[in-house]
């Protein structure tokens, strides 16, 4: 059974993600993180924490940001964000996901990572259609100067053959 079967998504509009693809995205030096979280002990604050350490200039976007928390790369919303902002990691809950790619191609977004967890198959199929660059069903740290337990993780995967091609 293929991870596509187990998550009730569709294997035969999928295609396997690239190594290509991963290096497309990783390359681009501004992201933009939806679903970040005010919780520093967050997936998402981790996650920033280590893209600020590879030196990537983020931004945070949450609905629930308060109007004095709207500075400092802060924004409610995808389409607020700077025009030149091309690559979008999703970290929301799986029922916001298609709607938040939705939001990201009208914002002329090119490069969509959604992360393992937050995926469905609508938002993929969407992004797709529109011919965007899209990861999924996999982990943003693995693929981003890997330590600790990513680092084992994506070793596993090297080790076994399961990593992009």
């Amino acid at each position: 059974m293929s991870t596509f079967d187990s998550l009730n998504i569709k294997n035969t509009t999928m295609q396997p993600i690239t190594q290509q693809q991963i290096s497309r995205f990783v390359a681009g030096k501004t992201i933009a993180i939806v679903g970040a979280s005010r919780n520093e002990k967050s997936f998402s604050a981790d996650v920033a924490k280590h893209l600020k350490k590879l030196n990537y200039k983020l931004w945070f976007v949450n609905p629930n940001y308060e109007t004095d928390e709207l500075e400092n790369s802060k924004v409610q919303f995808v389409k607020t964000l700077p025009k030149d902002v091309k690559h979008l990691l999703v970290l929301t809950p799986a029922t916001e996901t298609e709607s938040v790619v939705k939001q990201a191609i009208e914002n002329g977004m090119d490069n969509i990572w959604i992360q393992q967890t937050s995926e469905t198959s609508a938002a993929i199929e969407l992004a797709q259609t529109n011919k965007v660059n899209i990861i999924h069903h996999q982990c943003i740290f693995m693929f981003t100067q890997p330590t600790g337990i990513h680092k084992f993780h994506y070793n596993i995967k090297r080790i076994f053959g399961s990593l992009p091609k």
